[in-house]
């Protein structure tokens, strides 16, 4: 399926660009390192720039725990300003508090451990082995399982605003968002898949990019509306 990954690294690199012009006048940066951030992790998972990054640094799947690094960092800018921009207030602090970042901490810890255990000397995109073995399919869980927890945290703001009145925009981006984490969380079933079900592996994966993308450009579409209808009241 390269071609689900390649439409999904254009649309990824569509909403970048998007971006730029707001960046360069320093308005709302976190949208645009979270534009990139995503736009890295998901060339990273497609085997040509994989394979090639992955040799310049010297061909032992170095690539791979950069991706995830990648992720975790994304995952919680991304909840943060998902958090700030449904007023969950709650699920700021929980993403920024001693929990949350004690559980990115250890997360990190065993991610690397487990890394250094699998000991898989040639690049393997995403991280493959022949069959389940144990530390492959550890470090593969620990790389989801952090993600995982900024949907948890955040799907009862997400649901709520859904749920009670209010712009038909942001309430659709919070529903959007809402399927995208759900999705997240599903793919927490990919590490133990057969490799016969790899097309099932990439459909959650990158279905739960584009609906988190989509749910982001609605945000900032409503965001927009919103401002040009303050305007038009200010003006009249």
């Amino acid at each position: 399926m390269i071609w689900l990954q390649w439409a999904t690294c254009a649309v990824v690199t569509i909403l970048l660009l998007t971006r730029l012009p707001a960046f360069l006048r320093g308005h709302n940066r976190l949208m645009f390192w979270l534009m990139t951030l995503l736009d890295l992790a998901v060339l990273l998972s497609i085997g040509g720039p994989y394979l090639a990054v992955d040799q310049l640094l010297g061909g032992h799947n170095v690539a791979n725990l950069i991706l995830r690094f990648i992720i975790f960092g994304f995952t919680l800018l991304l909840g943060v300003r998902v958090a700030r921009a449904f007023s969950g207030f709650r699920a700021e602090r929980a993403l920024l508090g001693p929990f949350g970042l004690g559980l990115l901490a250890v997360a990190s810890a065993i991610l690397v451990a487990s890394f250094v255990l699998s000991d898989l000397a040639t690049s393997r995109v995403g991280f493959s082995t022949p069959d389940l073995e144990l530390w492959p399919a550890i470090y593969g869980t620990m790389g989801r399982i952090y993600p995982t927890f900024t949907g948890i945290v955040l799907l009862p703001v997400l649901t709520s605003t859904v749920r009670r009145p209010g712009p038909a925009l942001l309430r659709w981006a919070a529903a959007f968002l809402g399927l995208g984490y759900f999705d997240l969380a599903i793919s927490n079933i990919i590490t133990v898949l057969p490799k016969e079900d790899l097309w099932l592996s990439q459909s959650i994966n990158y279905s739960t990019i584009l609906l988190l993308c989509l749910g982001l450009a609605l945000v900032w579409v409503s965001s927009i509306v919103g401002k040009a209808r303050r305007r038009n009241v200010v003006d009249a």
